[in-house]
């Protein structure tokens, strides 16, 4: 399970890549392929990890830097749905990718080093 949110996680990031090199570079949207793709990748990526979640919650192991990453998440997605809508103005594009990145950028963060004492 692990490898595949691992998987998820990195075409997650590779498709808000791409996306964004659309919005910001030549103004335009990602093809409707591309929409579902992330869909799916989404969806996965939360079955994944709430699957490897419940397994560390049942083992009583330091979660709080999971919760952390699900907040952060949600503020990735809500801030990319903004970037990434065709009547957003360019400002709004800039600043929901920039707000997504940082909140990516958090997330690879928390991945890696899953500190115990977060809250």
């Amino acid at each position: 399970m692990k490898h595949l949110h691992m998987l998820m996680a990195a075409l997650t990031i590779a498709l808000f890549l791409y996306q964004s090199y659309l919005v910001l570079s030549a103004n335009d949207r990602a093809p409707r392929t591309i929409k579902i793709a992330s869909h799916i990748i989404y969806a996965l990526l939360i079955v994944s990890g709430g699957i490897m979640l419940m397994q560390l919650m049942s083992v009583d192991a330091p979660v709080q830097w999971a919760f952390a990453k699900i907040i952060l998440l949600v503020a990735a997605v809500s801030s990319s749905m903004k970037a990434f809508n065709y009547h957003a103005t360019v400002a709004q594009k800039k600043a929901g990718v920039l707000i997504a990145t940082i909140a990516y950028v958090g997330i690879v963060i928390l991945a890696f080093a899953k500190p115990g004492n977060l809250f």
